[in-house]
């Protein structure tokens, strides 16, 4: 049921998501995962995620946060 909440409590972070820019927000469980097409679209992503997680009183874990670049 927790797993349920919390989804329901970040539902507001999807809306981050920008298709038309291969931004895009999974949540899976209690992870968050954010994929983009380059290092630089995850940069501007990065901020305005950040600051919707502290209007919901939550913030990025560093120890368990990952950045991995694929490709060229």
């Amino acid at each position: 049921m927790s797993l349920l909440l919390f989804n329901i409590y970040i539902n507001e972070l999807t809306s981050l998501s920008d298709a038309n820019y291969n931004v895009f927000i999974i949540a899976y469980a209690d992870d968050i995962l954010l994929l983009t097409s380059s290092v630089t679209a995850l940069q501007n992503i990065f901020r305005p995620f950040e600051l919707e997680l502290k209007y919901l009183d939550m913030a990025v874990n560093p120890k368990k946060t990952h950045c991995i670049r694929i490709g060229p």
